[in-house]
C-alpha cells in the first residue's frame, strides 16, 4: 500500500503544469503615468460584439494555442488599443480567477508607456490626451476609452449588492440517479457583485471585482 502511495505522489509530481482543458483568458490593468498621477484605463465595448455590448472593461480577452495568459492580457491590449506590445511593461501578474461562466482568468497589471499624459485634466476622457492628440483605439472591438484616477479607488470604497443563484438542471439530467428525483432540494448560492460609480461611469461586476482585489492588494502591502 505504501508503494501506491509512492506512485500516486510521483504521479501527480509529474503532472505537474498539464495545460488544462479549461478556457483561459488573460486581462491587463492598464495605468498610465499623467501629470495627475497614475490613472487606470477603461474600455467601453463596441455595441456590436454579441457578448456584453456597451459594457465597461479592461482590455484582454482568451489565450491562443499555446499563449499564456499574459501574453494573451499583451495581445489583446496592442490589438484594442492600438499600441506596440513592446510598449506595455508588465508590473505583477495577479492571482487567477475562476470565472462563474467557465475557465479561468488572470489580471495583469500593466505600464504603458506609449500613453502618458493621456485623460484629461480632470482624469477622464473620451479619448483626448492631454496635449489634444486623439488616442486611437479598435472601433471594431472599443466603443470609448477612459480613465480614472487610481487615488480615486483608493480613497472610495466599493459597494456590493446580492445576487441569487440557482440550479436549473438541463432536460437530459439524471434525476433517477440522485435522492428525491425531480424533487431534489437545489442549495441557493449568492453572489456579492462590486459597483464604483465615478462621475457618469459606472464599472461594475467582474471588472469592478477585480480592480478592488488589485486596491486591496496594494493597501495591504504598503502603497497609499
Amino acid at each position: 500500500m505504501i508503494k501506491d502511495i509512492d506512485r500516486i505522489k510521483t504521479a501527480l509530481e509529474n503532472g505537474q503544469g498539464a495545460e488544462s482543458t479549461s478556457k483561459s483568458f488573460g486581462v491587463l490593468i492598464p495605468i498610465i503615468e499623467t501629470p495627475r498621477g497614475l490613472s487606470v484605463l477603461f474600455e467601453v465595448r463596441a455595441a456590436s460584439l454579441r457578448r456584453q455590448p456597451g459594457e465597461i472593461c479592461f482590455p484582454g480577452g482568451s489565450t491562443l494555442d499555446g499563449e499564456s495568459t499574459t501574453a494573451a492580457a499583451i495581445r489583446e491590449t496592442s490589438e484594442e488599443l492600438l499600441i506596440e506590445m513592446s510598449s506595455i511593461e508588465v508590473v505583477k501578474e495577479l492571482d487567477v480567477i475562476n470565472v462563474y461562466s467557465g475557465g479561468i482568468l488572470r489580471p495583469v497589471v500593466g505600464l504603458l508607456r506609449s500613453l502618458e499624459g493621456f485623460g484629461g485634466a480632470d482624469g477622464i476622457g473620451a479619448g483626448d490626451a492631454d496635449g489634444g492628440e486623439r488616442l486611437a483605439f479598435s472601433a471594431d472591438e472599443v466603443a470609448e476609452v477612459f480613465t480614472v484616477p487610481l487615488s480615486f479607488f483608493l480613497e472610495h470604497e466599493p459597494d456590493y449588492y446580492d445576487i441569487e443563484m440557482r440550479s436549473f438542471p438541463t432536460a437530459d439530467f439524471p434525476y433517477d440517479k440522485i435522492p428525491d428525483g425531480e424533487d431534489y432540494h437545489w442549495d441557493i448560492g449568492h453572489r456579492s457583485v462590486c459597483f464604483y460609480t465615478y462621475r457618469d461611469k459606472t464599472i461594475w461586476g467582474l471588472t469592478a471585482g477585480i480592480m478592488h482585489d488589485f486596491v486591496k492588494r496594494l493597501k495591504r502591502g504598503g502603497y497609499c
